[in-house]
C-alpha cells in the first residue's frame, strides 16, 4: 500500500550543488555499468542513505557496494522475490516516489516481511523511473529515518534526468561513416582469407561388406523350390543342407522309367527263349538288349536327378541370399542363382555414389566408412574401382557403383554389414566446396 511521504524542510544549495555535481559524473560515464554504479553509489552523497538499489526493465540491475549482482546468494534472491511481491519487476503507472517499510512489505508477502529487519534499514523509499507515463523501474533508498517529500520530489527529477543516460547507453553506438568502412573492409578480408581455405571434396554413399571369395549356389535341375534350409547371412559348414527341390516330378519320371526297365527285360527274356527255335526272334536280340540298356540308363538318370534335389553347401562361410521366403514355391531354370556362400567377414566394401553428388575420384582416395552397428567407430579404407557408368542403386537411386579396401589393420567385419561411406576427393578451396552445387542447380535450370 502507498504511503504518503513525510513533509519535510526545502532543499538546500549544498544537495543542489551535488546534485548538479552527480548529474555531469553520469553525464560523463562511458558505459551502462559506470553510469548504473553512479546511481547507486554516487546519490548517497546528496541522498544520504545506507544502501542504494536499482531496478529498471524487470531486471535487478546495480546495488550499493556489489560489484555483481548476478550472484545467486540468498540476500539477492530475497531482494528479487521483495521486487515482485511489490511489483518493481514490472512496468506501472508512472507515480510519485512513496515509502515503503517492514508494514508496506507484510501487507503482500508476510513470508518476506520476517526478513526485512535481518537485510534492511527501517525505513526505505521507492522512487519510480517515469518514461512516457509508464515506470520503467525505479531507485530503492534505505535509511533508519524517515525521508522528507522534498527529497522524494528531488529524487523523481533526478532519475528523470538520469533516464535519458541509462537508454542512450543501453544502445549499442551509432557506426560512423569510417568505422562501417573499416569494419567492412575487415569482414571482406576476413571472408576472402576464410574462401581460399584448402579442404577435400568429399562425398556420401551407402556402402555394404561383401566377401572377396565366395561359391556361387545355382540350380543344379529344372522344377520348383521346395524349401530354404537356411536364412539370410546364417553361418553354414560345408556339406550343409541349403536348399531342396521338389522332387514329385522327378520321382514320377523314375517310376515310369522303372517300368519301361521291366518291360525291356521281359521282352529280352522272352525273345531270348525263343531264338533257338525261332531265327527272327533270334535276330531281335540286338533290338531288345539295346533298349534294355537305354531304359537302364532313363532309370540311373533319374535317380542321379533325385539325388541332386538336396543342395548343399561347397564350402564353409555365411549364406547370402534375399528375401529367403520368396523362393518357396518359386520355378527356377537349370543354373539359376541361387545364393551365395562366403567367408564371414572381409575387407572389401562395395559402396553406391550417388550420380547427382559424384565428385573427381582416382584409385587410392581415401574412405571412411560408419558402419551402422557401430556408427561411433570409424574405419578407414582405399578407393580401388569405380565404374564408369550409372546404375540403379538397390534403394532406386541413379548411383556409380564402387569398390574400396579396407587398411591394413582395420578388423575385419561381418559380411552384410550396411553404413554410410564418405569418399575424398581432391582439395578445393572453400568457396567453390560451399557454391559447387548451387552453381550446378543455377546451371541446369539456366541451361548454360
Amino acid at each position: 500500500m502507498n504511503q504518503r511521504v513525510v513533509p519535510g524542510a526545502g532543499v538546500s544549495t549544498d544537495r543542489l550543488a551535488s546534485l548538479i555535481a552527480l548529474q555531469q559524473r553520469l553525464l560523463d560515464a562511458e558505459d551502462l555499468a559506470q553510469a548504473e554504479y553512479v546511481l547507486v553509489n554516487d546519490s548517497a552523497y546528496p541522498f544520504p542513505a545506507r544502501q542504494l538499489i536499482l531496478f529498471r526493465d524487470g531486471v535487478l540491475r546495480a546495488h550499493s557496494g556489489a560489484a555483481e549482482v548476478d550472484a545467486q546468494s540468498p540476500y539477492l534472491q530475497w531482494v528479487r522475490r521483495v521486487a515482485r511481491a511489490l511489483h518493481w519487476d514490472r512496468d506501472g503507472d508512472a507515480g510519485p516516489a512513496r515509502e515503503v517499510d517492514k508494514a508496506t512489505l507484510a501487507e503482500r508477502a508476510p513470508e518476506l516481511a520476517e526478513q526485512w529487519n535481518e537485510y534492511w534499514p527501517a525505513r526505505g523509499l521507492w522512487v519510480p523511473i517515469n518514461v512516457g507515463g509508464r515506470a520503467r523501474g525505479g531507485l530503492l533508498l534505505l535509511r533508519e529515518r524517515a525521508w522528507s517529500e522534498a527529497e522524494g520530489r528531488l529524487l523523481g527529477h533526478w532519475l528523470a534526468t538520469a533516464e535519458p543516460v541509462l537508454a542512450r547507453l543501453s544502445r549499442r553506438p551509432p557506426l560512423t561513416s569510417k568505422r562501417k568502412l573499416a569494419v567492412a573492409a575487415v569482414v571482406a578480408v576476413t571472408l576472402a582469407l576464410v574462401a581460399i581455405i584448402p579442404v577435400p571434396l568429399s562425398m556420401l554413399g551407402n556402402a555394404e561388406i561383401v566377401p572377396e571369395a565366395s561359391s556361387i549356389v545355382r540350380a543344379p535341375i529344372e522344377g520348383v523350390v521346395a524349401r530354404l534350409a537356411v536364412s539370410a547371412n546364417q553361418s553354414v559348414e560345408q556339406g550343409q543342407l541349403l536348399v531342396e527341390m521338389d522332387d514329385a516330378r522327378i520321382r514320377g519320371r523314375l517310376a515310369a522309367a522303372e517300368q519301361a526297365l521291366a518291360v525291356a527285360r521281359a521282352r529280352y527274356q522272352r525273345a531270348r527263349q525263343s531264338a533257338f527255335a525261332d531265327p527272327k526272334a533270334s535276330a531281335e536280340l540286338p533290338v531288345l538288349s539295346a533298349q534294355v540298356d537305354q531304359a537302364g540308363e532313363d532309370v540311373a538318370f533319374y535317380r542321379q536327378e533325385l539325388e541332386r534335389v538336396r543342395v548343399t553347401a561347397p564350402r564353409a562361410g555365411v549364406a547370402l541370399v534375399l528375401n529367403p521366403d520368396d523362393w518357396v514355391g518359386r520355378p527356377v531354370q537349370l543354373g539359376e542363382k541361387l545364393m551365395e556362400v562366403a567367408d564371414t567377414h572381409g575387407s572389401e566394401v562395395e559402396l553406391w555414389l550417388p550420380a547427382a553428388d559424384v565428385i573427381p575420384l582416382s584409385d587410392g582416395a581415401q574412405v571412411s566408412l560408419f558402419l551402422n552397428v557401430d556408427p561411433a567407430a570409424v574405419r578407414h579404407a582405399t578407393l580401388t574401382q569405380v565404374n564408369y557408368r550409372a546404375e540403379q542403386a538397390p534403394n532406386g537411386v541413379l548411383a556409380y557403383r564402387a569398390h574400396a579396401r579396407l587398411a591394413e589393420g582395420e578388423a575385419l567385419p561381418r559380411v552384410g554389414w550396411r553404413g554410410t561411406a564418405r569418399v575424398e576427393g581432391e582439395q578445393v578451396a572453400l568457396a567453390y566446396y560451399l557454391l559447387r552445387r548451387p552453381w550446378a542447380t543455377v546451371r541446369s535450370w539456366l541451361g548454360w
